[in-house]
Order: C-alpha cells, then sequence, then structure tokens
C-alpha cells in the first residue's frame, strides 16, 4: 500500500455535502478519470478508523494509478537555473548536493547570477571579476519527519539543521582594486547592482556600505528631478553639507556616503557634493535612492537596513597591506549562508537566500520510471506469501513458507498438500514435481542484464502408447492458462521466452516428473518481478549454507532454520545490472500471541538509511532505500494483527530534481510519480477538486455514507445497496462529496470483500463512467441494479 499522506486539518464528517449534480463524460475506462493523459486528478478516500485491510486496498489502487502515470517530468520557467547533475552522475536519494556536483558553480552554470565581466573604480580603472557560488556540504537529500514542517508526515526533501553551510558565493578580483576608489562606484554581485555609499573600518575590519536597487541622479540647485518615484529638489547645500526636499519632506544634513531612510523604507544616499561648480557657477548633488542600505562588516553577520540578518555573513578579503594606508586593495567578496533556523525544502517549500534574495535552493521532486507493489505478509495464520506478485505476464500470489504447528517452520509453499518446488543453484538442477503434494514451481532465467519469470505447474499425466506425458502450463492472466508444453514427455525440452527447461522421469501412476534446467542461466530458487527486483525464494540446505534463500528446518540458524527466514529482496542497480543494487532482508517470523502467528518480524537494508516514521497515525512506517532506485519501504505495525511489508519499486534509476535558481524562477513537476492522494473520510473537504475513489463500506468510511445517504452497517447496508455477506460493489456517482465532480464507490460487505472489489478494479476493464457491478470473487462480476 503506497501510503503517500498530506497532513491536512481534519473536518467533521458533517461537512460532508450531498446532492450536487455534475456532468461526467461517457464511456470513461478505468483508470479514467482518475488518470487521463499521464495527468492525475484523483484522490483515494478510506475511512479513519477501517480496518488494515482497507487501507491496503487504497494502496493497491494508488499503486496502480501510479503505475499508468509513467514517467514524469520537471520543468523551470522564470529565470536563471541550473540543475544538479551531469550526463554521467545523476542526483539520487541519499545524496548530497556535493557528491553530484563537487566543483563551483559559475556562469556556465548560471549565466545571469554569475556573469564575469568588469568593475570600474571612482578612477575609471578597469578590474576584470569572476563570480563563483560553492555548496554546503552537508546538504543531503533524504526522508524526514520534523513537526515543525509537518506534523506526523514522513516527507523526501532537504531538512537543513540551523547553523548547517548552504552555501558561499565569492565575488573574485582577477586584479584587485584600490579600497579607497570603491566609493561612489557600482560593484556587481549575483545579478544586482549595489552602489558603494563608503569604505570605512571597524577595529581590523573592512566595512562597506551598499545601497541596493539604486537610481541615482545629479541634480542642480534651484531644479527638481523624479527619482525612484520621489520628487527631489535642494533645500540647503554648502561645500560639505546637503538638505534635500523629498515629497514636501527635509531630510537631516547630510554629508557625502551618509543615508537617511525614508517613509517609503527606502533609502537617500549622497555620492558627491558639488559647490558652486567652477564650470556652471551653480552647486550640485549627486544622490541615489535605493530600497535598501547593505552594510558588509568582514566577519560579521551583515546589516540591511540597520537590521542584522541572522546567517548571512561577509568576509572582505583585502591585501596585507594595513587598512588605512592608500594602498590596500580588495581580492575578494565572499557571503556565506547558513541557516538561521531549521530549514525544510521540499517540493512545495524553497529555501532564497535571506537579505540579499538572489538565490533559491528548490527541490522538485523524484522522478520515478516505473512503479510495482511487492506485498510480504501473512498469507495465513501459518503461512507466508508474496501477495499479488507482479510477474511477467500477470500478479499472482506464491505463497513460500508454512508450518503446521505454531511457532515452527516445516516446509517451501502453502501446506503440505500446496507446497512450491525449489532448488539451489548451480550448474544443471533437477527438482520433482508432484500433483498430489506440489502446487507450483518458479522458473527463472537472468543474463544479469535482463531477467524474467514464471509460476509453472505440471497436470494431466497421461500414457499416450508407450509414453508417459504431462502438461506444462503456467501462470497467466489470472490462471495457469499459458502452455509451456502440452503432452510433454521424457526428454523433451521447451523454453517459455528465454527460459528454457527440460523434462526428465514422468511418474503417471505417481504423478511426478522431474524438471531439469536446460541453460545455466535457468534457475528454481529466484523470482524476479516485472520491473526487476530479484526475490530469492526458501531452498532446502544444509545447516552451514547461509546463502541467500538457504533454510534447514532441521537445525535453523538465524534466518534461515525452522523459526526465521530472511526473504531477501535485491534492486537492481541504476544501470539496470540485475540484483546490482541494495538489499532488503525481510524477516519472515511469528508473533507473540498465545498461538503465534506468521508475520514479518522485522526488516533490513543494506544501506545506513535514514530513520523510518509513522505515517500519521496509521502503523504504518514510511521508509526508503538510498540508492538509485528509491525504493520505499512500508513496515505495517499494526497494534492488533500481523506485521506485513510493501516495497515500492521502480524499476529502473531514480533522478531528484535539485536546482539552484534566480528568485523568479518556478519548478514544476507534472506526470510521474502519483503523489499525496491517499485520505482519510475526515480530509475528504481537502480534495475537493478531485476525482474520487472511496474505498470501504458506509459504516467505516463517512465519504461513503455520503454517497449512500447514511451510515448503513449490515442488514441495512445489504438493503440499501443490494450487497450480502461475500459480495462487494463498485458504483459511480455524479453526485460528488463536498464539491466532488466524479465518486466511484469500491466497497464490500466485510473487509475481505473490499480487498476483492479493488484487486477487480484494477485487474479488469470498468467503464467508470457507467458502474454498477457486484461480484463476489476478485475475478469476475456481473452488472446490476442498486435498490433505490
Amino acid at each position: 500500500m503506497k501510503i503517500n499522506f498530506r497532513k491536512i486539518a481534519a473536518i467533521g464528517a458533517g461537512l460532508l455535502m450531498t446532492g450536487m449534480s455534475f456532468g461526467v463524460a461517457a464511456a470513461a475506462n478505468y483508470p479514467s478519470p482518475f488518470v487521463s493523459g499521464g495527468v492525475a486528478n484523483t484522490a483515494i478516500v478510506y475511512g479513519a478508523g477501517a480496518a488494515a485491510s482497507d487501507v491496503t486496498a487504497s494502496g493497491s489502487i494508488q499503486s496502480n494509478l501510479a503505475t499508468s502515470l509513467g514517467g514524469g517530468t520537471t520543468s523551470v520557467s522564470g529565470g536563471d537555473s541550473y540543475k544538479f547533475e551531469k550526463e554521467s552522475t545523476k542526483y539520487h536519494l541519499g545524496d548530497n548536493v556535493t557528491t553530484v556536483i563537487s566543483s563551483s558553480l559559475d556562469d556556465d552554470e548560471l549565466g545571469d547570477l554569475l556573469a564575469e565581466g568588469k568593475y570600474v573604480d571612482d578612477d575609471n580603472d578597469e578590474f576584470d571579476y569572476t563570480q563563483k557560488v560553492d555548496m554546503g556540504p552537508n546538504l543531503q537529500l533524504s526522508m524526514f519527519e520534523d513537526n515543525d514542517y509537518v506534523e506526523d508526515e514522513p516527507t523526501l526533501g532537504f531538512t537543513i539543521p540551523s547553523g548547517t553551510t548552504i552555501l558561499n558565493y565569492t565575488l573574485d578580483f582577477s586584479d584587485e582594486p584600490l579600497i579607497g576608489d570603491l566609493a561612489t562606484t557600482d560593484i556587481p554581485m549575483m545579478g544586482k547592482t549595489y552602489y558603494v555609499l563608503s569604505n570605512t573600518t571597524s577595529g581590523a575590519s573592512l566595512v562597506l556600505t551598499l545601497l541596493d536597487s539604486a537610481e541615482d541622479t545629479t541634480l542642480t540647485e534651484g531644479s527638481s528631478a523624479t527619482v525612484a518615484g520621489h520628487t527631489v529638489s535642494i533645500s540647503f547645500i554648502s561645500s560639505t553639507e546637503v538638505k534635500l526636499d523629498i515629497d514636501g519632506q527635509t531630510t537631516n544634513t547630510l554629508n557625502e556616503g551618509e543615508t537617511q531612510k525614508l517613509p517609503d523604507g527606502s533609502y537617500v544616499g549622497v555620492k558627491d557634493i558639488l559647490f558652486n561648480s567652477k564650470d556652471t557657477g551653480v552647486s550640485s548633488v549627486e544622490f541615489s535612492i535605493g530600497s535598501g542600505k547593505l552594510q558588509l562588516t568582514s566577519g560579521s553577520e551583515i546589516q540591511i537596513n540597520d537590521e542584522v540578518v541572522s546567517g548571512i555573513t561577509a568576509f572582505l578579503t583585502n591585501s596585507t597591506a594595513a587598512l588605512g594606508t592608500g594602498t590596500v586593495t580588495l581580492d575578494k567578496v565572499v557571503i556565506r549562508w547558513d541557516a538561521d533556523e531549521d530549514v525544510f525544502v521540499t517540493p512545495s517549500s524553497a529555501a532564497l537566500m535571506p537579505g540579499f534574495e538572489v538565490i533559491k535552493f528548490s527541490y522538485g521532486g523524484l522522478t520515478y520510471p516505473a512503479e510495482e507493489t511487492i506485498m510480504v505478509q501473512q498469507g495465513g495464520e501459518l503461512y507466508a506469501t508474496l501477495e499479488n506478485f507482479p510477474l511477467k505476464d500477470g500478479e499472482a500470489d506464491i505463497d513460500f513458507l508454512y508450518a503446521t504447528t505454531s511457532g515452527t517452520f516445516v516446509g517451501i509453499g502453502k501446506d503440505a498438500t500446496n507446497r512450491l518446488v525449489t532448488n539451489g543453484t548451480g550448474g544443471t538442477v533437477n527438482m520433482t514435481f508432484d500433483t498430489d503434494t506440489d502446487e507450483n514451481f518458479v522458473v527463472s532465467w537472468s543474463d544479469g542484464d535482463d531477467a524474467e519469470s514464471y509460476l509453472f505447474r505440471a497436470e494431466n499425466f497421461v500414457l499416450d502408447g508407450t509414453n508417459e506425458k504431462a502438461d506444462f502450463m503456467y501462470w497467466k492472466d489470472g490462471s495457469y492458462s499459458g502452455v509451456g508444453k502440452k503432452g510433454a514427455k521424457n526428454g523433451d525440452t521447451f523454453s517459455i521466452g528465454n527460459v528454457e527447461l527440460r523434462v526428465g522421469e514422468i511418474d503417471r501412476t505417481g504423478h511426478s516428473v522431474h524438471i531439469l534446467n536446460n541453460s545455466v542461466n535457468t534457475n528454481f530458487n529466484t523470482v524476479y518481478s516485472k520491473e526487476g527486483l530479484k526475490v530469492y525464494l526458501p531452498w532446502e540446505a544444509s545447516n552451514a549454507t547461509l546463502a541467500p534463500g538457504s533454510i534447514n528446518f532441521t537445525f535453523g540458524q538465524t534466518g534461515h532454520g525452522n523459526t526465521t527466514f530472511h526473504l531477501t529482496m535485491v534492486e537492481e542497480d541504476k544501470d539496470g545490472n540485475k540484483a546490482g543494487g541494495d538489499t532488503i532482508n525481510a524477516t519472515i517470523g511469528w508473533d507473540s500471541s498465545s498461538t503465534a502467528e506468521v508475520q514479518v518480524s522485522s526488516y533490513t537494508s543494506s544501506n545506513t538509511d535514514g530513520t523510518s516514521a509513522e505515517i500519521q497515525d496509521t502503523d504504518v512506517w514510511r521508509d526508503f532505500a538510498y540508492s538509485a532506485l528509491a525504493t520505499e519501504i512500508l513496515y505495517n505495525q499494526p497494534s492488533s494483527g500481523q506485521k506485513s511489508l510493501e516495497l515500492i519499486y521502480h524499476g529502473g534509476e531514480v533522478t531528484a530534481d535539485v536546482y539552484a535558481t534566480a528568485p523568479e524562477a518556478s519548478v514544476t513537476s507534472e506526470g510521474g510519480a502519483l503523489g499525496n492522494v491517499l485520505v482519510t473520510d475526515t480530509e475528504v473537504s481537502s480534495v475537493a477538486s478531485k476525482n474520487l475513489v472511496v474505498v470501504g463500506g458506509s459504516c467505516i468510511n463517512s465519504a461513503a455514507a455520503s454517497l449512500l445517504g447514511g451510515a448503513y452497517c449490515e442488514s441495512d447496508f445489504t438493503d440499501k445497496t443490494g450487497i450480502g455477506a461475500g459480495q462487494w460493489m463498485i458504483k459511480h456517482y455524479s453526485s460528488g462529496i463536498a464539491g466532488n465532480s466524479f465518486a466511484l464507490l469500491v466497497a464490500g460487505y466485510e473487509a475481505a470483500d473490499t480487498v476483492n472489489a479493488a484487486t477487480y478494479l484494477t485487474t479488469n476493464t470498468v467503464d467508470t463512467s457507467a458502474a454498477s457491478l457486484k461480484g463476489t470473487s476478485a475475478t469476475s462480476a456481473s452488472t446490476y441494479v442498486v435498490p433505490a
């Protein structure tokens, strides 16, 4: 169950509204209208107090819709931007920025913000300069849960603790201007031009005072001008001082290099006083009006408009000559941005450099190439299963470990008469399939780059003349309808896809057959998902064998014995090499009830990843493999009932969209991952613009009650819907809930029936615009008329 909850303020069920009429387009097969044209517009609603199986059913619908989306795209518009990746090095979950891009960013990456050029000093001398940005070394893309961001929601993004360096900006002069020639000039930094009002010292530290976004002019005595929207004239002028009339108000007496704050928050700064100019005999003043005054004191946090900007520190590197000697030159201006408080960078929250507000650090989300669900859970009290495992030719339950009494595993499969036949690795492998005791066997092929798996069985043993024969059938589209070979006899070979098998001795009366792999790339002890996850199934071995999947039912070492078993699952790597990625081990064990039942007791992964966190109060803990494939791990630990594990596997390299941009740039993600679409019935008003899938009956889901007109339970539910014990319904409603334009109710009489309804929806053709279906299993349904 892919559960990506969004924390939304809860509302009462009384806010649900019915009787609202909306138009719905005709003939829309699932997944439409929830996913159409690669774009999702949906929310899946389950009851806040529903059984865990309702949450699982909702999650399976979400995963199915996510798969139908395919890959996603992220675009940037509106300004300078740079994506942190190289052709050969993509950004993966768990990476630091400097792991992906270790070099500085300059005008090759951010052509406007970090343009190189020439600076002109007060003597009209030119000096070449460059600009660069170095990202902090501790900016890791991870999963975090922090109530200061969103309460009880594990989130993918960057959590940057207070005091952590986000970046260092450097303005570097290749030829160094004299500090004494800086005043009254324009200095470039990060795509802006700042007017240098003055340079002074504070102890041993250099101080530069700048005007931000200044508009300047030279105004003669007796005239007026409009500057930065203000009307200005000279009220008084002397050889060293001036008073200006600005919008009818007279400033304080200002010397050259001094500033005064205006009523609108901007600043006026005097650049030069020209008293009784010898050329004209008329006095004039050069001044500027800017949006703010910046003070850069080397080694200290900057000040803007006389207020300290926490976390933004200036470093002014000058030559070794003593300050004030007239020969000191400016080498570099470095601005360090440290997080002043915890900073969160997510698809909905970027970090903008305070004070300067010129560089933004953004994350647009992960781009998934595909999405499939791997469920490991109890199949029954005494056996474990891979539920609805996504094989190449369809989903199938693969029961893989069973006990006859509580607490001790005794065999491979479901029970003693429904065994899964496996055999270990090696060259030629010979195993026996007996229809009296065996249910099926898995055959897999892989050359390291590609892989495929099939679930087989032998049946229909006959004597044809002197030849004993059997049919080999494999699981396809929900049944053993795929034909491997019919009428196979001893010595025959056959293949399905790349799998090659050889038939050995057949015992017609004993209903058994020997089967051999006819290729070293074919084996009977692993299974590959459709997207390429490798799973090591149990196979009997000596007590000393600790290879993946090995098990000994007599002695039993931890993870390989009769009380615990490590179900080992391995990702591909970014290049598609099978089993080249992270390993996830699900420990199959027993719960602590008086009569112990099978469960997933724990799990581990091969990477040192983040700490798992509970999704709200669902008992489901979210985690990820920090790898190129970013497998999502959902561990369900209900307070009552058995623990289970769900993996969301992506089948290929998952890339992160991480950017440095100009402040006006916008990062937008479309398609790809379905995102946050599961909500409880108490949160339904927050998804008023979405098409809804409502999962569960009206007794436990107030959204379903809104659709049906009441919270009907048991016999009342049957009277209202025509759905009785062991049955389910799928019905569309063109009258929405809380403003929704479309809703599809997927509900059963009991929790198990709801699971069957969800499975039917995701594995069959359902016209969602006209659906009124009724069924008793996950594989068949019929139309029916809902009671009036």
